[in-house]
């Protein structure tokens, strides 16, 4: 098939992902537009957030896969590098590069296993949970603003039906606090 150039009205984000629903619709009907228009939104959303959350880590020093390390620790504790790939969605060699900045920068340290001597567990410095703090606090602000445009019900709601997307397991989604 031929293809055309689309005439879009103007540069309107939303007229571009009716037009892209319309075209799968049009081309790939068997499938329907819905999926095409939500991973269209979806991925416009998840771009915006990465980078916010990259201007937020620059001035700190911090790419984004550290920050996931030093967060995933903040939050769970000291965790083994199998753990800590499978919690942030990492591959062990990604951790492994993180693990090597950040205690060069003494924001993580690490230990041998007690139970794996095999392994090691990493753990951060109060100079990491403070730096986490920091960024977290900004991020959670930028997170509130974000989110402005929705009422804390479809807040709630948008949490729910994420949280169903990401399940591998049909395990219960968090509740939401206000």
């Amino acid at each position: 098939m031929t293809q055309s150039r689309a005439s879009l009205p103007d540069d309107r984000f939303l007229d571009f992902v009716k037009l892209a629903g319309d075209r799968t619709a049009a081309e790939l009907g068997h499938l329907g537009s819905g999926p095409a228009v939500l991973l269209t939104l979806l991925t416009r959303r998840a771009t915006r957030q990465l980078a916010d959350s990259d201007s937020m880590l620059l001035p700190d020093g911090l790419t984004w896969a550290s920050f996931r390390v030093c967060f995933t620790l903040w939050v769970a504790g000291p965790l083994e590098p199998h753990r800590l790939a499978s919690l942030t969605s990492m591959s062990r060699a990604a951790v492994s590069a993180a693990r090597k900045t950040l205690e060069s920068r003494q924001l993580v340290t690490s230990v041998g296993s007690s139970t794996d001597q095999r392994s090691i567990l990493l753990s951060l410095t109060p100079q990491g949970i403070d730096l986490v703090r920091e960024i977290h606090e900004r991020a959670m602000r930028n997170a509130t603003a974000a989110l402005k445009a929705l009422t804390l019900p479809e807040q709630h709601m948008l949490v729910g039906l994420l949280g169903k997307l990401v399940d591998d397991d049909g395990g219960a989604v968090p509740a939401v606090d206000g």
